[in-house]
């Protein structure tokens, strides 16, 4: 079982170089989306459709899955042939980003190709929770390429309750 490294934001300002890197990659699906939406010669009703199509060919979006359970959020992200080197997290308190790169070359010739369902080899994936997470105790670990995310809820302070006189 493989350990991945975390890199721990504990504040909400999103400075981490990850959070840099997504915004540019939206700015990156706002044209793609523009293309397919002037490549069908601006005809309305498709824009959701374009944008969704957008983000897989920008972002790569892996299969993933965010549960809960017992106070601890729990992910799972497919990254199959990734290795842990490839595979970066960022945790903060409102959010855990995935990202996997390989630079890896593919072998296939383009002219035998008919088409293909291989995914890209420079995913993200970002999970927003609803209760805060405790940074400092994000863990994540890679194997048989499912990423595996841990990420315990803060621990919320007790209601005290007023007396009644």
């Amino acid at each position: 079982m493989s350990k991945i490294v975390i890199t721990k934001v504990d504040d909400t300002d999103n400075k981490a170089p990850v959070f840099e890197e997504i915004a540019k990659r939206f700015e990156g699906v706002q044209q793609r989306a523009f293309d397919l939406f002037d490549k069908r010669g601006r005809a309305l009703g498709h824009e959701l459709e374009d944008w969704l199509k957008a983000e897989q060919e920008v972002f790569g979006w892996p299969a993933a899955e965010l549960a809960e359970k017992n106070g601890v959020y729990e992910m799972q992200v497919a990254l199959p042939g990734f290795e842990e080197k490839d595979v970066q997290v960022t945790a903060t308190p409102t959010e855990v980003v995935v990202h996997a790169a390989t630079k890896e070359e593919k072998k296939t010739q383009k002219g035998a190709v008919l088409w293909t369902e291989f995914g890209s080899d420079d995913v993200y994936r970002r999970f927003r929770v609803p209760n805060p997470i405790s940074v400092v105790n994000v863990t994540a670990n890679l194997e048989n390429g499912i990423l595996r995310i841990n990420a315990p809820q803060t621990a919320r302070p007790k209601e005290i309750k007023a007396a009644t006189a």
